[in-house]
């Protein structure tokens, strides 16, 4: 009998991988910085840390299904974007059942420079690759321009954000709507047309690895980084 293994796959070169590992180093990063400033206590490190454990759990799970080609397979039983979806309950789930990591990402969001939070999000503009692969006819899915597009435009406004806000030249009311934009370009189109994408032929490049991990991983914290700005001003303002 012949044994299935994950090499007979051939895997496409992505820059995916790579902003998998930025995705955490940046939230390390984020985490090492409030703790020098002592605006989390270690009760909140050890809850972040271990919140960051159960998504690299996540990765795991998504990376292993993505080399066995499970998501493809998935896709047609399971007419639902449950990757992403999976993401966000992980988190959602954290935030309300741990009030350590509650409390711990609101002081997060409230000690870090706005700036910071704005730099994150020029990394969409990476979001050039799937354009360019759409524009090349690599990828057949008009996902890649009606979402793909408005993303990269967005991750380069993120360049002007984050100067305006080192220069206090950006209200915080601008800044909240800013980062809800931002999560609206992504979420909206994915799940309103959902029933759409999914009739698409194109749209099965999305579940391929490591293309995959856009959604399951890497877009999911970005959008959960502009409701968590968004959140931490709200509440600093009604404070």
């Amino acid at each position: 009998m012949r044994p299935i293994l994950f090499a007979q796959r051939k895997t496409p070169m992505s820059i995916l991988p790579i902003y998998t590992v930025l995705m955490f180093a940046m939230s390390i990063g984020l985490i090492r910085r409030a703790k020098a400033e002592n605006a989390v206590t270690p009760s909140q490190v050890i809850g972040l840390f271990g919140l960051l454990g159960a998504l690299a759990i996540w990765v795991g799970v998504v990376t292993v299904l993505g080399l066995q080609g499970k998501h493809l397979a998935l896709k047609q039983t399971v007419p639902l974007f449950w990757q992403p979806l999976t993401f966000l309950i992980i988190c959602t789930v954290a935030i309300v059942v741990v009030p350590p990591i509650r409390r711990g990402l609101m002081a997060i969001a409230q000690s870090t420079p706005a700036w910071w939070f704005a730099l994150i999000q020029a990394t969409r503009i990476g979001a050039i690759g799937s354009i360019i692969k759409g524009l090349q006819g690599e990828i057949q899915s008009g996902y890649v321009f009606w979402v793909g597009i408005p993303d990269f435009l967005f991750g380069l406004s993120a360049l002007g954000v984050a100067w305006l806000s080192y220069y206090g030249r950006i209200g915080r009311r601008a800044l909240i709507a800013w980062n809800l934009v931002g999560f609206a370009l992504i979420a909206l189109p994915t799940f309103i047309g959902r029933s759409y994408w999914f009739a698409e032929d194109g749209f099965e490049f999305i579940f391929e690895f490591p293309m995959i991990l856009a959604p399951a991983v890497v877009v999911s914290w970005l959008i959960s980084f502009n409701l968590l700005h968004a959140w931490a001003i709200w509440r600093s303002d009604r404070a």
